[in-house]
């Protein structure tokens, strides 16, 4: 392959694979500047594939206009000049691509001037013939609010400098223009001793506002700056003197600055900035706002203390203010996780997270967030696909710029139904969204996962680790792999860690025990089943982890009894066993 990829016109050196061509053209077509243009999509598609097969001196105009653009055979490329057209399109969408979002993609896909093969280059090469800073200089509408310093007497008012950087985030994703890196990804640098350059390099963005809040009783003091990357400059600043209930309008005038200093527009066209606030105040109620701050706040952490906790001022906020459809969105994200992490049994919570999401749109049919959600438990709980699709893709079109929307669309969806193309073409999307997040990256590894691309996946979560080697479902996740490999010393050694760094969590018990009873080590295996079922009697535990232990110990009766059990209280793990390789020594047994 790499023989005919060097011969190919328009192709790349020696080397490269026809899979790691793919994968770059999968995060290509799944980017923000491809993702709404079907046409240059499939443009692109057809051009790479000809490449990789070694026939790029095939692609003539004449050819595109027949295949790709669906001209009849007379078509004559002398009096319609549709192919050239788009060819210009395509070259500079590729352009603004790699100065944005794929600035660091390890491959440039790039479209010759009077040539219609694409040519394929590792990026080292290609900035080797440009001037290193303007190559790698992402533009100014990619970026990043990074958290806000509380400044207050106070500490505990952490949760409020942190919900007004949030408050921010969402409020400029909703601009057509920018990219804007999602909460997780700039909450990674959170703290003082921030490099600015060093962090525009990692999130890939060109443009970064920092700030600082100081609240003392009901008076406000805000500082913001809008900061180049490249030239370590201020483009703008400003400080806000007001009283609590101007806080929407401060996060409107700072929103409004920083469009109006990038030089972007909404999506409803000129004009449409002036006609309407960027921050829309949900709520008037001021004791309202700050106990959904302080819910949200909670919600970050997601251990179970501070879900329930969250739980608690979600309902207080809704309390003071029944029409506060934001609230209501974060108990049903509350609720929803509890479920899906085993946490607490679906059939007592995820009902809680459906009426939560429901009654926010019932309020607001607007807030994509809530159609998230609903999507989530509509999918992971309710197992109806056909309407978990209608508000995943609703909340995708009311906000484009929602990671969480791509990220629970392509693992709770797209993944669980076999769709695993367009689940990484999402996971993608998220991941542009959100670089940094440990979750969404894990997640990556595990659609490779479901591929059976076993190497590439493993070589995902230790990407994953580099970034934080803390985060337990990294290491979760990387067991499953090594297990499918059959190297079950590493992958009980991943399991091991990652119990330890989750305090015991029995979703990783159930998976430890099985990888023993795979390992030969019945007796280990053994002791862990036990260990879940005394567990059990005290709190919850999922019916899928005792039903994996007694698989692996080739106990089906007593295994398939627990998955009944799961499917009668609707278990959210259930969702995988269609996909997930884990299992597939099951499916040729007619009770699966």
């Amino acid at each position: 392959m790499a023989e005919n990829l060097t011969r190919a016109g328009g192709a790349g050196p020696a080397g490269i694979s026809a899979e790691s061509i793919r994968a770059q053209l999968a995060r290509i077509v799944a980017s923000k500047e491809f993702v709404n243009s079907d046409r240059i999509r499939r443009f692109l598609r057809f051009a790479v594939e000809r490449v990789i097969a070694g026939r790029g001196h095939e692609i003539k105009e004449y050819l595109l206009g027949v295949e790709v653009f669906d001209k009849k055979p007379s078509f004559d490329p002398r009096i319609d000049p549709i192919v050239r057209v788009e060819a210009r399109r395509l070259r500079s969408k590729l352009n603004k691509y790699y100065q944005g979002e794929g600035a660091n993609d390890p491959l440039w896909i790039e479209l010759p001037k009077g040539c219609y093969a694409p040519m394929i280059r590792r990026r080292e090469a290609v900035l080797a013939e440009r001037e290193p800073a303007q190559a790698a200089r992402a533009p100014r509408e990619n970026i990043a609010v990074l958290p806000f310093a509380n400044l207050s007497a106070d500490a505990e008012n952490e949760y409020f400098s942190d919900g007004l950087t949030e408050e921010l985030i969402h409020a400029l994703t909703k601009v057509e223009g920018l990219h804007v890196v999602a909460s997780a990804s700039a909450f990674q640098f959170k703290g003082a001793g921030r490099d600015i350059r060093k962090i525009g390099e990692q999130l890939r963005v060109g443009t970064v506002l920092e700030g600082s809040v100081r609240r003392a009783g009901e008076r406000l003091r805000v500082t913001a700056q809008l900061i180049d990357v490249a030239e370590g400059v201020y483009l703008w600043s400003e400080t806000y003197e007001r009283k609590m209930k101007d806080v929407f309008a401060i996060q409107d005038e700072i929103s409004r600055a920083i469009v109006h200093k990038l030089r972007v527009e909404l999506a409803e066209g000129p004009g449409a900035l002036a006609a309407r606030p960027l921050v829309e105040q949900r709520t008037e109620n001021l004791l309202a706002y700050n106990l959904y701050l302080r819910g949200r706040y909670c919600w970050n952490h997601r251990t179970e203390e501070r879900l329930l906790k969250g739980i608690e001022y979600f309902e207080a906020a809704i309390a003071e203010d029944p029409r506060f459809a934001s609230a209501y969105v974060g108990l049903a994200d509350s609720y929803a996780l509890l479920g899906q992490y085993g946490m607490v049994a679906p059939h007592e919570v995820m009902p809680k997270a459906k009426a939560a999401a429901e009654k926010a749109l019932e309020i607001d049919d607007r807030l994509g967030e809530a159609h998230a959600s609903l999507g989530l438990v509509r999918s992971l709980y309710d197992w109806n696909w056909t309407d978990a699709e209608r508000h995943y893709q609703r909340a995708i079109r009311l906000n484009p710029g929602c990671a969480a929307a791509h990220h629970w669309y392509a693992i709770d969806y797209l993944a669980v139904l076999g769709r695993i193309d367009e689940a990484y073409t999402e996971i993608l999307r998220a991941q542009s969204l959100d670089p940094l997040s440990l979750i969404i990256n894990t997640n990556l590894g595990d659609i490779l996962l479901i591929r059976r691309q076993y190497e590439q996946a493993m070589e995902q979560y230790r990407k994953t680790l580099d970034l934080d080697p803390n985060f337990y479902r990294t290491h979760w996740d990387l067991g499953w792999a090594y297990q499918e490999k059959g190297q079950f010393e590493e992958a009980v050694a991943a399991f091991e860690k990652a119990r330890e760094l989750s305090g015991g969590s029995p979703l990783i018990l159930g998976d430890l025990g099985s990888c023993y009873a795979l390992w030969g080590k019945r007796d280990k295996a053994t002791e862990l089943l036990e260990e879940l079922l005394e567990l059990g009697r005290r709190r919850y535990v999922s019916p899928v982890n005792i039903a994996v232990v007694h698989f692996g110990l080739e106990q089906y009766d007593q295994g398939f009894a627990w998955l009944r059990r799961a499917c009668d209280e609707r278990d959210c793990r259930l969702a995988w066993l269609r996909e997930y390789p884990m299992y597939s020594r099951l499916r040729s047994d007619p009770r699966f």
